[in-house]
């Protein structure tokens, strides 16, 4: 599991397995309500040199490569959450971002730098003379309104306060040693928290503990084992479940 990208407006979430083995990559739709899983059928051969952009009102946006040794993007093509199906492709320009009247595109083989507007549904410009500034601004405020229903939990690195009161809490109830960070989100009902404990070697364990208000374990799993160093981002909370992926390999879906 390489990539994933929430579609919150629409109830979907797009996936990106990437085998390293057979340099090949597959992207998925999975519909949130009742886990429909569909897998797009490319033509193309070599898949390795796709990435998944990003995912919104029901739209899967794939990205290939302009200058493959700096990973520069170029190249957008849509298709449908629901059918895997083929909307557009606009192979001469690089996904910036989405706002509330479609997405925000750069032409890379211009040098002005101004952005386009491109219609979802269609791929077509509705309007090319955006600056910088002003794109940063639009796809800024409608992230906000994108993912206001999603909580992701907060970061806290060692010595910091809020990090030394849930590390003392994790102490307490799980007789554990949490090390370098955590990741920590609240709902009406539970805490959830994401800690990290020295496997040796230089090497870490990511764990995660949901506890209910009353301060009772409900789960202690193990999230990936032999880490390098820590993540951001572990887990989020959308529509009352918990979304996580473990070992980089499997998705898990927890109702809360």
């Amino acid at each position: 599991m390489w990539r994933i990208r929430l579609d919150a407006r629409g109830g979907w979430m797009a996936l990106e397995v990437r085998d390293a083995d057979l340099l090949q990559a597959r992207f998925y739709t999975l519909r949130l309500a009742d886990g429909q899983l569909l897998e797009l059928n490319l033509p193309d051969h070599n898949t390795w040199w796709l990435g998944l952009e990003d995912m919104h009102d029901q739209v899967l946006y794939l990205h290939g490569y302009g200058d493959r040794k700096l990973g520069q993007h170029k190249g957008i093509r849509a298709f449908a959450a629901d059918s895997g199906r083929a909307l557009w492709q606009q192979p001469d320009l690089a996904f910036y971002g989405i706002e509330e009247r479609g997405l925000l595109a750069s032409d890379i083989s211009q040098e002005r730098g101004e952005l386009l507007l491109l219609e979802s549904g269609y791929g077509k410009t509705v309007q090319n003379d955006i600056g910088q500034k002003e794109a940063a601004d639009r796809v800024q405020r409608y992230h906000q309104l994108r993912f206001e229903g999603v909580l992701y939990p907060h970061l806290y690195r060692e010595g910091e306060v809020y990090y030394e009161q849930v590390r003392d809490f994790l102490r307490q109830e799980l007789d554990c040693e949490p090390v370098r960070a955590l990741e920590y989100a609240e709902t009406d009902t539970c805490l959830l928290v994401s800690y990290y404990k020295d496997a040796g070697e230089n090497k870490l364990d990511n764990f995660l503990a949901i506890f209910d208000l009353n301060g009772f374990l409900h789960l202690n799993e193990l999230l990936a084992g032999a880490l390098d160093g820590v993540g951001s981002d572990t887990f989020f909370i959308f529509m009352r479940s918990l979304y996580f992926v473990q070992n980089k390999t499997t998705l898990k879906a927890y109702s809360l």
